[in-house]
């Protein structure tokens, strides 16, 4: 038990006071014998018996309501559990500090004034009558000192604290803090944020969150110093999957400038695989620019990559490279022994020929002799004209989507769409509803063409540059009408506004639909040169989604297989399962046998490095009730509430007072004096 306030405990020497009163007041007998009175002895002696009985009771009740009005004065609070099992805090003032150790909170002389405020932030309460409870915060939240009445664990941990390198997130510490109070049973609850107050670390406020009735929030931001803010990493594009053709692939590094001067010639490297390349560029006050470098990937496996700015590193990654990808053919077009004339151009994309490196180790099969073992080992799978198939291989395909890989459709002349729709409903992006045919064309022939591409995707993306090849000359005589489609994305639709190509994310893989069969009869695609390269990056990216992350924030969990050991920029560290990343660098995974299997790069949060900040009144009134608002909240019930519990216990207190005095009236109104 404590008391709200322990210095009404001093009038527990008014206990005394009855008893005082009694020994100054009392009676002073002088025995005088009388010869009449000796047959009354007896009686007598009982009526004084049964007096001095009462005047001891009346005595202990008169002691007793003086002692129970200092305790009801004195406010006692009762330390009980709650219902998940955490005790219970009641103290005078309960406060809850929270620390930010972000990354932004290692610029300039932030860490010193973090552990000064924080230490600060202690030093009005009084340990025994008052709780405190101290969490740093950054991506995650930490219990450094649980609330407690006793400070030796917060101030410990205010004189220690430092940043890391985690992200920023405010609305969460302020969730984690209000949830300790609530633990508290204390007349006055408070939350002293101690933060630089960035911007990016109020992003995931939703104004869906406040603060519990009564709680009162502080804030005492951390000024970091104008001279801090310089060029940074704003982000980075790699291929983080790609294939083994030893092509140049871009890295193109987005740097900021935070500070209002111009910078000139700003020294980029990029350090690759024992070599490196430099770039220099020019940034206005406030402004952005990038710096491209390029890269051929020689061998399959990981390849690490660092971005240096003055000398330090500034972003990590990890380009992954695959060898071959493994697809599987499906070929159901008519065909006289071989294949249809839909598959041979498929299959020819595939492997163009012997003085071409091809991407892909292709298994074709028609579609009678398919089966499930088939779909098992491939990464993609691509069907042509293919009305249906198996049940079990169709599960096998969506086993397949499930695991990160991709299917392909080419609907064509074969395909039967009611017996499409039924096979294929879980695991195709639309449903096929008729055949239309292209418009008339002024140069003579029918045709349609591909109009309002998705030239950001990475499909068509290569398609986007000059002299890479135009997608609009491909005509299509003739082509499905889809149906159901809203669950998909269209990346390009014919020239009469309906979807040609349809990608829809099914488990972790992606399944694609293109809206007419590659064949002569239907189409010029396959004699385009844009026929291969399109072919060839849909199947990449169907590909890629089987590779887990190559890179990952501080804070993210790293997936780590059970019985396998990961290596970090701190060494060793055994956690299978998920093991969220606390520091950038590089993370190496290894099998039990100690071979190298992955790598993962982990980066801050580029956002850390935005100075902008946010108001402490814009936080303070997102968060924080209005006086009147909290007293609603209390008798609504909405919160059980330190003072509701304070006061049912003081009111039980003066009740028994009451009682007490009413008893003692009538006991002394029966007590006679003499």
């Amino acid at each position: 038990m404590t008391f709200l306030t322990p210095t009404f405990l001093a009038g527990l020497a008014g206990v005394a006071l009855p008893v005082l009163i009694h020994l100054l007041t009392r009676d002073r007998i002088r025995r005088v014998e009388f010869s009449t009175l000796r047959f009354f002895v007896r009686t007598s002696g009982r009526v004084l018996r049964r007096k001095r009985f009462r005047e001891m009771i009346l005595l202990l009740l008169r002691a007793v309501v003086c002692g129970l009005l200092a305790v009801a004065f004195a406010r006692p609070l009762l330390d009980r559990p709650r219902d998940d099992g955490l005790e219970v805090v009641s103290a005078r003032t309960a406060r809850v500090v929270l620390a930010d150790v972000s990354a932004s909170m290692a610029r300039g002389d932030a860490p010193t004034w973090l552990r000064t405020e924080a230490i600060a932030a202690l030093e009005d309460l009084s340990a025994g009558t008052d709780a405190v409870a101290l969490l740093t915060f950054a991506d995650h939240v930490t219990v450094e000192a649980p609330l407690s009445r006793s400070f030796r664990r917060a101030e410990a941990a205010a004189t220690n604290v430092r940043p890391g390198d985690g992200a920023t997130n405010i609305a969460q510490a302020l969730r984690w803090a209000d949830a300790q109070l609530r633990r508290a049973r204390a007349r006055t609850r408070e939350i002293e944020l101690i933060s630089d107050l960035q911007r990016s670390g109020w992003r995931d406020f939703r104004a869906d969150f406040q603060l519990s009735p009564g709680v009162k929030l502080t804030v005492r931001p951390i000024e970091v110093g104008t001279g801090d803010r310089g060029v940074a990493v704003q982000g980075c594009s790699f291929p983080e999957t790609t294939v083994l053709d030893r092509e140049p692939r871009a890295v193109t590094v987005q740097l900021v400038n935070y500070s209002d001067e111009p910078r000139q010639a700003v020294p980029v490297r990029l350090k690759m695989g024992g070599s490196e390349q430099k770039r220099e560029v020019n940034l206005r006050g406030g402004g952005t620019a990038t710096a491209t470098f390029r890269r051929v990937f020689e061998t399959p496996g990981d390849h690490r990559g660092t971005v240096e700015l003055a000398g330090r590193p500034a972003f990590y990654f990890n380009a992954r490279v695959i060898p071959k990808i493994k697809t599987l053919l499906i070929d159901g077009g008519p065909a006289a022994g071989g294949l249809s004339d839909a598959a041979f151009y498929v299959e020819t994309a595939l492997a163009p020929g012997a003085d071409v490196s091809s991407s892909f180790e292709r298994f074709t099969r028609r579609v009678s002799a398919v089966a499930p073992s088939d779909v098992a080992d491939v990464q993609v799978a691509a069907l042509v004209e293919v009305s249906s198939l198996r049940p079990a291989v169709v599960r096998a395909l969506d086993g397949l989507l499930q695991r990160g890989g991709g299917v392909l459709f080419l609907p064509g002349e074969a395909t039967d769409a009611p017996a499409f729709n039924r096979a294929f409903a879980d695991v195709a992006p639309c449903k096929l509803r008729a055949v239309r045919t292209g418009r008339l064309l002024q140069t003579g022939g029918i045709g349609a063409s591909l109009a309002r591409i998705d030239y950001e995707h990475p499909i068509f993306e290569v398609f986007r540059h000059p002299r890479h090849g135009d997608l609009s000359l491909p005509k299509f005589r003739r082509y499905w009408e889809v149906t159901d489609s809203q669950l998909a994305r269209v990346l390009a639709r014919f020239d009469d506004n309906r979807p040609a190509v349809l990608a829809r994310e099914i488990g972790a893989g992606v399944s694609m639909l293109l809206a007419a069969s590659p064949r002569d009869a239907w189409t010029d695609f396959p004699r385009q040169t844009t026929f291969l390269p399109y072919i060839w990056q849909t199947l990449k990216y169907l590909a890629a989604r089987t590779e887990e992350r190559t890179t990952y924030l501080v804070g993210e969990s790293l997936p780590v297989p059970a019985e396998h050991t990961l290596i970090g920029p701190g060494g060793k560290t055994d956690a299978a399962g998920r093991f969220a990343a606390r520091r950038p660098g590089f993370y190496t995974l290894q099998d039990p046998n100690g071979r190298s299997v992955a790598t993962f790069a982990v980066n801050r949060d580029p956002a850390e490095a935005d100075p902008t900040t946010v108001a402490a009144d814009e936080i303070i009134q997102a968060v924080e009730r209005p006086a009147e608002a909290s007293r609603l909240a209390v008798a609504d019930g909405e919160d059980d509430g330190p003072d509701r519990d304070d006061l049912g216990l003081w009111w039980w207190v003066v009740v028994a007072v009451t009682v007490l005095l009413a008893a003692e009236l009538l006991l002394g109104n029966k007590t006679l004096r003499h």
